[in-house]
């Protein structure tokens, strides 16, 4: 099962049970509009339904479009059957140039969002490189939503939220910034997973410092279930 996490929301404790029909009891995300990464498999595909479900407007996020509107057939049912939206915009996090394609995109549409999840990523790949050149799972997993996020700021308005999913991946490894590529270092996929992992906590922290309140960002860590995706920092041992 993994690591088990614990997180609080008023007098609600959740924890590795817990579903995100348990996250969202009671609440009615009417009017709220999210960006949701990484919507063709696992994590986001469950993220975007149960807040499509209560009504939000959700953009899912997805490098294979064919493959997301497959994986996302109930998400589409359910936002229709009870008064949430859902669309798709391309994004492949492995390169770039279609990230800033995707912001341009997005800051052109000029529509704010009250949440960025930032939930995409690879996990302990082969060695591999993005197409700027980049390891593979530091530049998909914490590059891309960097440059993404950053691009893309100025449409979360006040009182908005970042959401960087990390993992408890993150203690095996701290980041390497003299090596990120892992030119002399013997590559680890687990290693590199989680390096790509501790600098989404970092990313999250740095941006939060560098923006006036109440914006706030936050790291969502998970052992891999869908229950485990609160949003919040987790503990007992907080990302």
């Amino acid at each position: 099962m993994g690591t088990v996490f614990w997180a609080t929301s008023g007098t609600r404790v959740f924890g590795p049970t817990s579903s995100t029909e348990d996250v969202l009891a009671g609440i009615d995300l009417q009017g709220k509009r999210i960006l949701v990464t990484g919507v063709s498999a696992g994590l986001g595909v469950e993220t975007a339904r149960s807040l499509a479900a209560h009504r939000a407007q959700v953009v899912g996020a997805a490098r294979d479009l064919k493959k997301a509107e497959a994986a996302t057939a109930l998400v589409r049912k359910e936002s229709k059957a009870k008064g949430g939206t859902f669309e798709f915009v391309e994004l492949d996090l492995a390169n770039l140039k279609s990230v800033r394609d995707c912001a341009d995109h997005l800051l052109e549409r000029g529509e704010p969002f009250d949440v960025v999840i930032a939930n995409a990523g690879v996990m302990a790949t082969p060695f591999g490189r993005t197409a700027d050149g980049f390891e593979t799972q530091f530049g998909t997993n914490h590059l891309g939503h960097f440059v993404l996020v950053n691009r893309i700021a100025s449409l979360i308005g006040a009182g908005g939220r970042l959401i960087n999913l990390s993992s408890a991946g993150h203690r095996f490894s701290k980041v390497n910034l003299e090596d990120p590529n892992f030119e002399w270092t013997p590559y680890e996929p687990f290693v590199a997973y989680g390096r790509s992992k501790t600098a989404n906590i970092l990313f999250a922290v740095a941006f939060d410092k560098r923006q006036p309140r109440p914006w706030r960002a936050r790291c969502g860590c998970t052992s891999g279930r869908h229950s485990d995706r609160t949003g919040s920092t987790l503990g007992p041992e907080p990302c």
